[in-house]
């Protein structure tokens, strides 16, 4: 997954843009989104004053986002088969607020500067015609909307068809992070926030960015809203660098147990693997032998089990045959987020690792080693058979 930012032109100075983008760039954002109908001028002002910006942010590393429609086409000269005036401003990607809706798109998406053509994520028909059409797949793009007003964006199921669409067909999709800081706006004066999906409008970008890597099918994390403070851009690249592993760092014995695991569901070991790093809020008296099974690093149900709880075996088949002394726990029944691990009373099993998904009862082989963080619970919902996770202390 990329991850990218946004900035607007329209309320923010060219030294505010260039200390953004710099952060930014620190943290490992390239990609950069912006409005270019909202800037006001002559042909003449406009192209020079994107021309600096992507001139500043090419340099930096970024990619240029352009958001425009088919009316400012008119205002600024260009058409469905000329995009130069685009390539004299350096943009890299037009992002179509406003399709043409017939066979211009295809024309658009094949046009001969090169520029990257991105939808709306929404328009499934319009990209499928443009497709149709004789349209190069790999120059389309897709991007959700952002919903600044409060309770007006869709919930992720809503849209998960969309997303699974493109996904299957190879077109990227991009979704927004919400920065939670205070006093952030987009293309206008906001202040509830830039989410793609309602249930992120209040939660940190930390768990909108674990939620986006469980979907599996979002290529692109930017901010919409601006600007995110450096703690938030900490905290993406904290997720980032906890998520993502190369399979060539694997010692061998982890890589050929994956590999096998891959292979029950016939798919070949990855180069890379993804794995969501959970918050758990820790349980006084958990042992050192039960933290070294805990932060083992490569949790994954095998998919058969995804009922009462997520269950790694993993944890048990990869560690040593130390002892899971039974720990007392006043809980007569486990709640979802709480995560166990099988003690010594159930031994053939000991030393897996479970999270609750429903109520369970203590039956005396679990003990309870913490509880993910409730924020995150929406993320089991999209846990499945090979899905790696790992935890992180809250």
């Amino acid at each position: 997954m990329k991850l990218g930012l946004s900035v607007y032109p329209e309320q923010e100075s060219t030294q505010q843009i260039e200390a953004y983008l710099k952060t930014g760039a620190e943290y490992g954002f390239d990609h950069v989104f912006t409005s270019i109908f909202s800037v006001d001028g002559t042909k003449e002002e406009i192209v020079s004053y994107f021309r600096n910006l992507t001139d500043m942010a090419h340099r930096l590393g970024y990619m240029v986002d352009g958001d425009v429609n088919t009316w400012f086409f008119e205002k600024i000269g260009a058409s469905c088969s000329n995009l130069s005036v685009f390539k004299e401003m350096g943009i890299d990607i037009l992002r179509m607020d406003g399709p043409y809706g017939d066979e211009r798109d295809a024309i658009l998406i094949n046009n001969p500067e090169g520029i990257g053509i991105e939808y709306n994520t929404s328009m499934i028909r319009v990209v499928d015609h443009a497709i149709a059409n004789g349209a190069n797949i790999k120059n389309i793009s897709t991007c959700h909307n952002f919903y600044p007003q409060r309770y007006t964006a869709p919930c992720f199921d809503q849209i998960r068809p969309m997303n699974d669409h493109f996904h299957k067909l190879g077109i990227p999709v991009a979704m927004f992070l919400n920065s939670q800081v205070c006093g952030t706006h987009g293309p206008w004066p906001v202040s509830d926030g830039l989410p793609t999906i309602e249930e992120h409008r209040n939660v940190p970008v930390e768990v909108q960015l674990k939620h986006m890597l469980a979907m599996k099918t979002i290529d692109l994390a930017l901010f919409g809203n601006a600007f995110a403070d450096r703690a938030e851009f900490e905290a993406v690249k904290k997720v980032m660098d906890r998520a993502v592993v190369s399979t060539d760092s694997l010692d061998e014995n982890m890589k050929e147990m994956a590999r096998s695991m891959y292979a029950m569901h016939g798919r070949p070991l990855p180069k890379e693997m993804v794995r969501i790093p959970f918050s758990i809020h820790l349980e006084d008296g958990v042992s050192n032998v039960e933290k070294e099974r805990l932060y083992f690093g490569y949790h994954a149900d095998l998919g058969d089990c995804l009922n009462y709880m997520i269950r790694s075996r993993l944890s048990r088949m990869a560690g040593k045959k130390e002892t899971i002394v039974p720990r007392p726990c006043e809980k007569k029944r486990f709640e979802r987020g709480d995560v166990l691990i099988v003690n010594d009373n159930c031994k053939h099993y000991a030393g897996e690792i479970q999270i609750v998904l429903k109520p369970m009862e203590n039956d005396g082989q679990r003990n309870l080693l913490g509880h993910i963080d409730e924020k995150e619970h929406m993320i089991f919902d999209l846990i499945e058979a090979m899905d790696f996770f790992t935890f992180i202390e809250a």
